[in-house]
């Protein structure tokens, strides 16, 4: 799970129109005065990246450094890994 960090920030650096430099983990998404029309467009492009479902309305999956992003992203990929051999 190494490159989901890079895959992360290159959807946000592509669709946010973000400065590579200004996106470290501890950057506040709100800071880096993504669009909100642009932060549907990086959400739709993870989702279709990762066959993942990022939930916007979930207090456990928080959406506001780039390190909460790439974090969420990480676990909802483990979790999706885990359930198919669950069902088994």
């Amino acid at each position: 799970m190494a490159d989901v960090e890079e895959k992360v920030r290159e959807i946000i650096v592509k669709e946010g129109l973000v400065d590579p430099k200004k996106l470290i983990l501890e950057a506040r998404l709100e800071e880096l005065e993504i669009e909100s029309i642009d932060l549907v467009n990086i959400i739709y492009n993870i989702e279709e990246e990762y066959d993942i479902y990022i939930p916007q309305d979930d207090e456990e999956f928080k959406l506001e450094t780039f390190g909460d992003v790439v974090e969420g992203v990480k676990k909802l990929i483990a979790e999706k890994d885990v359930a198919p051999s669950a069902a088994s």
